[in-house]
């Protein structure tokens, strides 16, 4: 009996013992990571060129905004390039030129030039959703020249420039709707569904000066920023094609990714096409809704919007109904423009990425087994026909209820 009462002791003891041996076996000090920020990807001489921006510790606050100590001449970051006949193996070879290991967990964006949009983006993607240490939460961009050399760019007001690019967009997806913000899960995700395409906002400087020294970030107005500039379209893994912003701009209404947009308009379209109003769409929806009508399909598209009128530059009585109707119609004119422009655009490049092979499968099983079977989408997209209609409501129309020109006629 005492002999199995020890027995007993010594094996709950055991588990106990275990917990003081435990430890971080594959643990890194934080002075010997490279925290990188953002990548760059280029394809040249048949290999892949990346570019690495990693955040300099010791850069401390410079001119750029912020405070402390550290030194103001040093970069907040710096970049380095490497050329591989894979991803991985240009990875590793940044071993040769840093004193720090690459660490990919807190970057934030991604940048594609053409060159490798071109080749195709298969093995990148599967490098993010593979490797242990890379954020399939990333944002990803398309650059039209060299990705690296987005990278190399400096911006005011932050220090962290793949922060900044983050912030940027996220901005523009709230409050302007022209671009979708696209996260490497949601790229793969498009390309793999039945659409088989996605969209890609465009990265690119403004001049042709790359601003890479803390010095010139103390001028009020920088010769060369980053801004947001096309849409890109990919088809299957590569870029086909782009679509400039009002096109962008309208495919966000026929795929429901309007959160906030500013409407320029004519505020009475009999008196002229000039726009002199502006209206600010607040809150707007988009139903899609299939229809097989003899041998193409149309697709009815209603878009619903309302949100506050924000300048007026006629002469014209906000009290009257019918004034504020007229406005309605020429707004509802506008966007219907703007979705009639894009659909041209994707249906001549034939890429879904309006997603209705996605709203056909889940709406028409039946049919969509054939379309698969006899691998006819691309035909059947070619022939789709569009109806959309749009409804529009002013709730609000400011502060005055009459427009100062108005006002100044009397």
């Amino acid at each position: 009996m005492k002999l199995w009462k020890q027995t007993a002791c010594l094996l709950l003891c055991i588990p106990l013992l275990s917990a003081l041996l435990t430890g971080c076996w594959d643990d890194r000090e934080l002075n010997e990571l490279g925290i990188t920020s953002g990548s760059a990807y280029d394809w040249e001489d048949n290999q892949w060129k990346a570019t690495y921006q990693v955040i300099n510790p010791s850069s401390g606050a410079s001119g750029m905004g912020g405070s402390g100590g550290g030194s103001t001449t040093s970069p907040p970051f710096v970049t380095f390039t490497v050329k591989g006949r894979t991803i991985m193996e240009a990875i590793e070879r940044t071993n040769l030129t840093s004193t720090r290991e690459m660490f990919f967990s807190h970057s934030r964006i991604t940048v594609l030039g053409e060159s490798v949009a071109k080749q195709g983006i298969n093995q990148l993607i599967d490098m993010f959703l593979r490797k242990q240490d890379a954020r399939e939460t990333v944002y990803v961009f398309l650059s039209q020249g060299e990705a690296g050399d987005i990278l190399d760019q400096l911006m005011q007001l932050t220090k962290n420039q793949g922060a900044g690019i983050q912030l940027m967009i996220e901005q523009e997806s709230r409050l302007v709707s022209y671009y979708p913000g696209v996260r490497i899960y949601e790229l793969a995700m498009a390309l793999s569904s039945e659409s088989g395409s996605a969209v890609l906002p465009e990265i690119q400087l403004t001049g042709k000066q790359i601003m890479d020294e803390t010095g010139e970030t103390g001028r009020t107005d920088l010769p060369s920023r980053l801004a947001l500039g096309k849409l890109g379209v990919l088809k299957g893994d590569k870029l086909i094609g782009w679509l400039n912003q009002e096109q962008a701009f309208g495919l966000s209404f026929l795929t429901g990714k309007v959160n906030s947009a500013t409407l320029a308009f004519p505020s009475d379209p009999k008196a002229g096409d000039t726009p002199d109003a502006s209206f600010i769409l607040q809150n707007a929806s988009t139903t899609v809704h299939p229809v097989w009508d003899k041998d193409h399909y149309i697709m009815d598209i209603h878009i619903k919007g309302s949100g506050v009128l924000t300048e007026l530059g006629s002469a014209m009585d906000l009290n009257d109904r019918a004034s504020i109707a007229g406005m309605e119609q020429s707004i509802e004119q506008k966007v219907l423009e703007l979705v009639n422009s894009s659909w041209t655009e994707v249906r001549r490049l034939g890429a879904d990425v309006t997603g209705f092979a996605v709203r056909i499968h889940r709406s028409d099983r039946k049919r969509w087994k054939t379309i698969e079977r006899d691998k006819s989408w691309d035909s059947i997209f070619r022939d789709i026909e569009i109806r959309p209609r749009v409804s529009i409501k002013i709730e609000r129309t400011g502060l005055i209820n009459k427009s100062f020109k108005s006002v100044q006629q009397k």
